[in-house]
């Protein structure tokens, strides 16, 4: 695992807003995980579905996490923080599907890209 990721449960409050710039900043949930963690792409080609009358491209990927990672649910987010492909910092994923099992090797985390 050569990448970083952080980990956190539902947002909690409203988002804010900088009165000098004007970016909004969302509010963020409890911290679940941060640490070690792989991603890579779940398949070759992205998901394309009609939103608001637009096309758009949802990604999915898998980010594995150590075994030990315990907490995390479906619905939650993880954003990768670091990576050796420099086109993945800062990808914001939410967590579809979490494995587990008896013989499992690594946490493994089912996401989409969250645009």
């Amino acid at each position: 695992m050569t990448a970083t990721c952080t980990i956190r449960g539902e947002a909690a409050g409203e988002p804010t807003t900088d009165p000098e710039s004007g970016k909004v900043t969302p509010a963020e949930g409890a911290l679940v995980y941060s640490g070690r963690c792989r991603v890579r792409p779940a398949g070759t080609q992205a998901d394309a579905r009609e939103m608001g009358g637009a096309e758009t491209f949802i990604f999915d990927f898998v980010v594995s996490v150590p075994f030990a990672v315990d907490g995390v649910v479906e619905g939650m987010t993880c954003r990768v923080d670091a990576s050796p492909d420099p086109a993945l910092v800062g990808l914001e994923l939410e967590i579809e599907q979490v494995a587990r099992g008896d013989h499992i090797t690594a946490r493994r985390l089912a996401c989409k890209e969250v645009s």
